[in-house]
């Protein structure tokens, strides 16, 4: 997985999840379903650069307020 651990993957969706929780004008059952969905299709990839782009991405976009959406 290119120097992710499962534990740390599987924080990473936990922490974007709790992060969900403070979300106001978003539905929230929308967003768990598109992390869940995201995380799912990220599951399939093979390359490791692949891998630790989407893992980056998934941080970028907890670290930036969930894009912008808080």
């Amino acid at each position: 997985m290119g120097g992710w651990s499962r534990a740390a993957v599987l924080a990473l969706y936990r922490s974007l999840l709790r992060a969900g929780r403070r979300l106001t004008f978003t539905d929230r059952d929308f967003y768990r379903r598109a992390v869940a969905r995201e995380f799912r299709r990220c599951q399939a990839l093979t390359a490791p650069g692949d891998r630790e782009a989407a893992l980056r991405r998934g941080q970028f976009f907890l670290s930036s307020r969930l894009g912008g959406l808080m």
